[in-house]
């Protein structure tokens, strides 16, 4: 039996319901954790720690990776259920580490190389590359097989007991922009290619949103997105109705745009959009989506001041991300 990925859906729109319960005490961890994060960034700046991720390596003891590149500033919930060690206090060198029983287990960055890469690096070109290696067709779980349909944005190599995710910049000549290694044993377990609902989850893409947006803002030199809790409300919501509702649109059943949904949050703007996407696994993978399409890019790379990021599980698509700008 073959099951073919084809969830990946991106929308976008700019301009220069039914919410759960949980909305609002939602909002205030993840207020806490937006400014927690803020705090360690600009307190931390200057260390230069960060630097020894590349020398990181699978298999390390969590003791061992603290000694190397010190605390993170947050600890986040993945889909295959081991935890991100969020880095995100160094500006424009952003990096995570999950960890899984006290030892490391998956590594991500889009700004520092990793020697778990097998020589590939960020800026290397796709062509070059698969030169070296063969992208996966399909991965498989139990007796499906998940065809993987990244249109070119990305492949997929098993190497050396791990699976590696490369991303790829198509806007930028196809270079490697950021990658993922998980380790195989660890990919093996996933049962099929989506996580279980959890609202810890569901923090954790949001707040990651955040952090890559904020990221690849900061490598091309432009300000940092403050977080907004009146446009996390608005995504918050989008998302949710999208998902019980069983549509995939910017304009909702009652015929309201972003624009409107902002305003019936108090939201007062000079200028404003939204980026959707449902079907992604991850926050990583909607993120890289949005940012391999032009309007999202733009939306991602904007003149905005504020950003506010929802995440619901479940409906036809599985998964539901919204994010809302304004400035």
């Amino acid at each position: 039996m073959k099951k073919i990925i084809v969830v990946l859906l991106c929308g976008v729109l700019i301009w220069f319901y039914n919410p759960k319960i949980k909305l609002i005490l939602s909002n205030e961890e993840l207020q806490k954790e937006v400014k927690a994060s803020s705090e360690n960034q600009d307190s931390k700046t200057n260390n230069t720690s960060i630097n020894n991720f590349k020398s990181i390596k699978l298999g390390i003891s969590k003791e061992e990776l603290l000694s190397q590149i010190g605390k993170p500033s947050r600890i986040d919930e993945s889909e295959y259920g081991f935890k991100w060690y969020v880095y995100n206090q160094y500006k424009s060198n952003f990096a995570m580490v999950g960890i899984e029983d006290d030892v490391v287990v998956a590594l991500y960055s889009n700004s520092i190389n990793s020697c778990e890469m097998e020589n590939i690096l960020l800026n290397h070109n796709r062509e070059e590359i698969r030169i070296d290696y063969e992208p996966l067709e399909f991965k498989k779980k139990g007796n499906t097989r998940y065809i993987i349909n990244s249109d070119g944005q990305y492949d997929v190599i098993k190497v050396n007991k791990k699976y590696i995710t490369i991303f790829y910049d198509i806007y930028n000549d196809n270079k490697v922009c950021s990658y993922q290694i998980i380790n195989e044993n660890i990919e093996a377990n996933l049962d099929g290619i989506y996580s279980k609902e959890s609202e810890d989850l569901k923090r954790s893409f949001e707040l990651e949103v955040i952090d890559l947006t904020n990221s690849v803002r900061e490598k091309k030199g432009l300000k940092r997105l403050q977080y907004s809790d009146k446009a996390t409300i608005s995504a918050q919501k989008h998302s949710i109705d999208m998902e019980q509702k069983n549509y995939f649109d910017h304009k909702d059943k009652n015929n309201k745009t972003p624009f409107d949904r902002m305003k019936d949050e108090n939201i007062v703007y000079r200028g404003a959009g939204e980026n959707i996407a449902a079907g992604q696994t991850s926050a990583i993978y909607a993120h890289e989506a949005w940012m391999n399409s032009k309007g999202h890019r733009k939306n991602i790379l904007g003149d905005y001041m504020y950003i506010g990021v929802g995440v619901e599980f479940g409906g036809h698509y599985n998964i539901y991300y919204t994010q809302n700008f304004y400035i």
